[in-house]
């Protein structure tokens, strides 16, 4: 009896084993979408073999499962070669699996099965030396707004002058005047360029200009240009205003297509132009255009939970799509956001892109978007892309639970050469999302930042909770194209987060930017844990905190930044920190910028100049800890066994060890397999760097009548900043102390702060004698005040000068004088700089029909010795109006 029973288990266990055999299908450059695809081959007599694509064999699955014959895991094997799309290939609910039974497309080894939205264009012939031209019919009267183009497998450049860096703008544009005399501000679609720039203001139909933002770019449309005035006028809007030297160049203009890799395609005509390269032979290129712009699409029902389950993609090449530039033209607020994937999911649960390459698109690589849960990004390639990597959520915060993203996991990928047409693309972003792990990534060669978590400005709520960055090398980031980024970024409140064990170095921005770190939490980025981290040779220092609460920071090693080594915060935002047992390590810059609630121990400091240690708020090692900072903290040399050459190793006798220093092995971070990929990532060769130097400013002195600046515009070569509803800083031609044109100051009431607006030159005078000037005429009511600054943070400040709501003018508490309204007074300010400060100044003020006044010897921070920052502010809270003109500045140097 017992014999039996077991025959009978055994029986029914090998029946279920045969319910439950894998199916595996077989597709085929060589096949057909009308055969079986069950033999990876045809047969003898050509009537059945495998099938052709994707979508055919995704269509033989559905076609499986409605007749009952699909009960177990499922196998997709596409043999080498190249598989076309015509269109994106959509997976719905139904063609998912089970835990288990997955359905899983698989490629041929080496990424050798190749996914393509693009279309191989030949017939290329010669039409003048050094440029060929090839038909491609599909895009003629612009069906086809090709922007990318690939050849031998190498991106081509979309013909754009000037070839290398890049034009300045030369200022604002005039107001946009409409057919019935309305005029609108033309500050965010209109500038003024160089005419030197321009010669011979060739044809731009169909042309578009990248613009640079401190973070971001703009790609617009050109709508018109304008050869009198010098505008260019572009057919949608830059999120910011535009500025004087701001940097941009134009691009898809034929009289561009002048070097080497650059191509332009006529779109009425539809014929495409390449240059080659010395080393492309057009009679044998593999030229390939992308035609579409997205492979794959994940669509999951998320508000009914159907999501699209236990999909699976491993080993395939995913390569060549486009992007079409809208007709508006495109900028981001930041991270490239609105920028769609070439595989893309809504809905998608417990799926895996696994051991993939996907590379030559115009778009970013994966966007598990909204409603994503348990999914995989593992040991892929991402490289060559014209936007990011991998992106995890999205930026709003999720209704209800099944539009959540959460617990997916990004680890062992390869991400690099990112951001070719989106500088600001992120090598992984995750949004309003939580529970994910981003772990083990090699990202590089990135124009912005690598990894960026959270999508909440301030202390607002978040759907951004326990994420985990850990282990992660990060390398070559920024590499001069933007500014105002990070290795890792994050934004916002992120309860439980952690950043740990990552390796990172060369992080820089461009050389006229503000800030490129490490660790970079930005604004109200509260409640992460920052341990085991390892990051040298930045920009901006090692941890580059804006603001945030509750931050941890311990066991790290930052070392040699160029500018700094530590942003604590904002103490005005209330930022608070622990610092413990790290080692800050350098040989320049500055040891701590700001100043924030802090804790700090067991800290080592290390300077290898030799140069004594300066504090938050200018205090010695004995001033900062008799405030109760840095407790059992030491200023000592760590005993690195090699930090010049990134071994960050301690010496036993090292005294971080005695501090309860714990030793981080930077061998864990970084790609932990496929080996393959490791092989790849160690294979890449690039030139030794050294941190770039950031040139010294040049030093501005000002004569500015605003004569040659446009009336209705702001004026140049100086930050005009809160401008809000009536509130604004423009030229006019309404007053004028002389000539033609001042700059008008109009307040209003409910702006932001009460500073607002204002404007500020950049001096960049550090000595001699500073001598400034400019004449003033005030409205009844208004509040102007004129401030001298250096950059330290917090900031000092030298002379400040203003006039109250009364008419009385003050420095400081001190009244000097009254002043009259709707008159032209002319005010004179001189201050020495550098070893010539003292801490005094000189005020000289002249009234029509009046002797000068002289205030002589006004008390200003003894500490002040550098003008890099002179600003003219209204205080007013309600609609007041002054008027400024003659704005002067020049120095005797010692």
């Amino acid at each position: 009896m017992r014999g039996t029973a077991l025959l009978l288990v055994w029986a029914l266990s090998a029946a279920t084993q045969a319910l439950s055999a894998p199916v595996v299908l077989y597709v085929s450059p060589e096949g057909r979408d009308t055969w079986t695809g069950l033999s990876p081959t045809a047969n003898a007599a050509g009537t059945d073999g495998p099938l052709a694509s994707l979508s055919g064999a995704r269509d033989r699955l559905r076609q499986l499962r409605a007749a009952g014959e699909l009960d177990g895991p499922v196998r997709v094997q596409l043999q080498p070669g190249s598989y076309p799309l015509a269109e994106p290939i959509v997976f719905t609910p139904q063609d998912g699996g089970t835990p288990e039974a997955p359905v899983t497309y698989a490629g041929a080894p080496g990424w050798a099965s190749v996914v393509s939205g693009g279309k191989t264009i030949t017939g290329w012939r010669e039409v003048e030396p050094g440029l060929w031209v090839a038909s491609v019919p599909e895009a003629r009267g612009g069906a086809w707004p090709l922007r990318s183009l690939y050849v031998n497998g190498r991106r081509a450049v979309l013909a754009r002058s000037p070839n290398e860096g890049y034009f300045r703008i030369a200022g604002k544009a005039a107001p946009i005047v409409d057919p019935d005399g309305n005029e609108r501000d033309s500050g965010k679609i209109a500038f003024r360029v160089k005419p030197e720039d321009w010669t011979g203001w060739p044809d731009v139909t169909g042309a578009n200009v990248m613009v640079f933002y401190h973070w971001e770019t703009g790609l617009l449309p050109i709508q018109a240009v304008d050869p009198e005035s010098a505008t260019i006028t572009l057919t949608g809007e830059m999120k910011w205003p535009f500025w004087s030297n701001q940097r941009y160049f134009v691009e898809n203009a034929r009289a561009a297509l002048d070097a080497p890799g650059e191509f332009w395609l006529d779109r009425q005509e539809g014929l495409l132009y390449y240059r080659p390269r010395p080393d492309e032979d057009m009679g044998s290129a593999s030229v390939i255009a992308p035609r579409l712009t997205q492979l794959v699409l994940i669509e999951g029902d998320v508000q009914a939970g159907l999501p699209v389950s236990n999909l699976r993609f491993e080993g395939l090449s995913f390569q060549h799509t486009n992007y079409e530039l809208e007709p508006t033209g495109h900028c981001d607020w930041q991270a490239a956001v609105t920028v769609n994937a070439a595989i893309q999911a809504n809905g998608a649960s417990d799926c895996a892109i696994d051991g993939c390459e996907v590379a030559h698109i115009g778009n970013y690589a994966v966007w598990f978007a909204q409603g994503c849960q348990g999914n995989v990004v593992r040991g892929c390639y991402v490289h060559d892309t014209s936007a990011g990597g991998v992106r995890l959520g999205t930026g709003g915060i999720p209704a209800t639970e099944p539009e959540q993203t959460r617990s997916n996991r990004v680890t062992d990928n390869l991400i690099r050469d990112i951001g070719h047409e989106f500088p600001g693309a992120v090598g992984v972003w995750v949004g309003q999302s939580s529970d994910n792990v981003i772990a083990h990534n090699e990202i590089c060669d990135t124009y912005y930042t690598a990894i960026s978590c959270g999508w909440s400005w301030g202390f607002n709520p978040t759907q951004c909770h326990r994420n985990r960055i850990e282990y992660n090398y990060l390398h070559d980031i920024g590499r001069g194209r933007l500014c105002d980024e990070g290795a890792i970024y994050t934004l916002g409140l992120q309860p439980g987060a952690v950043i740990r064990g990552n390796l990172i170095h060369d992080v820089w921005d461009w050389d006229e930017g503000y800030g490129a770190g490490g660790i970079y939490p930005d604004e109200g980025s509260s409640g992460i844990l920052i341990e085991n981290n390892v990051v040298y040779r930045t920009a901006s220092g090692g941890l580059t905190v804006h603001y945030g609460r509750d931050l941890v920071v311990r066991n790290n090693i930052f070392a040699f930044g160029r500018d700094a080594q530590i942003h604590l915060g904002r103490r005005d935002q209330a930022s608070t920190m622990t610092f413990e047992r790290n080692i800050v390590y350098f040989d320049e810059g500055v040891l701590m910028q700001r100043d924030s609630e802090l804790v700090s121990r067991n800290n080592v400091y290390y300077n290898t100049a030799g140069e004594e240690l300066v504090f938050p708020l200018d205090r010695d090692w004995a001033a900062w800890q008799a405030s109760g900072q840095d407790q059992g903290s030491i200023i000592a040399d760590p005993l690195f066994v090699a930090p010049e050459q990134g071994d960050f190793r301690l010496r036993p006798e090292s005294p971080a060890l005695k501090l309860g220093f714990e030793p981080i092995d930077t061998s864990l971070a970084g790609l932990t397999g496929p080996p393959e990929l490791i092989r790849l990532a160690r294979s890449i060769e690039r030139a030794p760097l050294a941190t770039p130097r950031r040139p010294e400013p040049p030093a501005l002195t000002l004569d500015e009548g605003f004569e040659n600046t446009p009336s209705g515009v702001t004026a140049e070569n100086c930050i005009t900043w809160g401008e809000a509803g009536a509130a604004r800083i423009r030229v006019t031609d309404q007053a004028a102390a002389t000539g033609r044109h001042s700059l008008r100051f109009e307040d209003a009431p409910g702006l932001d702060f009460a500073y607002n607006p204002h404007l500020w030159y950049s001096p960049h005078q550090t000595s001699g004698l500073a001598r400034g000037s400019f004449d003033l005429r005030l409205e009844p009511g208004a509040l102007f005040w004129h401030e001298w600054r250096d950059n330290a943070s917090p900031y000092r400040v030298g002379p400040s000068v203003g006039v109250d709501a009364t008419g009385q003018l003050k420095s400081g508490d001190q009244v000097l004088m009254n002043v009259p309204w709707g008159q032209w007074i002319h005010f004179e300010i001189s201050a020495g700089l550098g070893k010539q400060a003292t801490g005094a100044w000189d005020l000289v003020v002249t009234v029509p029909g009046q002797a000068p006044q002289r205030f002589m010897d006004l008390p200003c921070d003894p500490r002040w010795k550098a003008l890099e920052w002179m600003g003219f502010i209204s205080n007013a809270e309600e609609a007041t109006v002054f008027d400024l003109d003659n704005v002067t500045l020049k120095v005797e140097k010692p």
